[in-house]
């Protein structure tokens, strides 16, 4: 994490567990702790994160504003509970928040990270690798209740 403190989200404590065994400092099940917000803000001095990756979506995203510092940013890459959300401006504003949406950018800026990710000897997690004729498969896999850990990759045989 370049030496960021690290807080993750999950709703299950294994994967929880799993976070805190590849380098997590704090550990929130937003199941059992719904004012997850609350939480950051506590480990964080009631200043809040400095980068809010927020994947939710609608429902979620007030408590990632919540939990941003004054001057953060709010990286907002999912939308599981939906894309349609009513936002109060107000925070967003008087917090002088950065909110950035990503798309996963071109094949130039995917090639440009995959580079950055080796140069840095980062190792993705992934959790399982599918043929492309499995993407049946993955898909159950995917839906299958959380249960994946990481990323699940395709394997191409051209």
């Amino acid at each position: 994490a370049a030496g960021a403190t690290v807080i993750i989200t999950s709703s299950s404590d294994e994967k929880l567990e799993r976070a805190r065994a590849l380098g997590a400092d704090h550990l929130i099940n937003y199941r059992s702790t719904p004012d997850w917000d609350g939480k950051v803000l506590e480990l964080t001095d009631g200043l809040g994160a400095d980068l809010v990756v927020e994947t939710g979506g609608a429902a979620t995203f007030a408590r990632a504003v919540n939990a941003t510092a004054p001057g953060g940013t709010l990286f907002t890459i999912g939308f599981v509970t939906g894309a349609e959300a009513t936002v109060n401006l107000l925070p967003i504003i008087i917090k002088a928040l950065k909110v950035l949406g990503n798309n996963t950018g071109s094949v130039s800026d995917l090639k440009d990270a995959a580079r950055a990710i080796g140069a840095a000897g980062i190792e993705p997690v992934v959790d399982k690798v599918f043929s492309q004729n499995e993407a049946t498969e993955a898909y159950t896999h995917m839906a299958a209740g959380g249960l994946h850990f990481g990323k699940l990759v395709f394997g191409l045989d051209w």
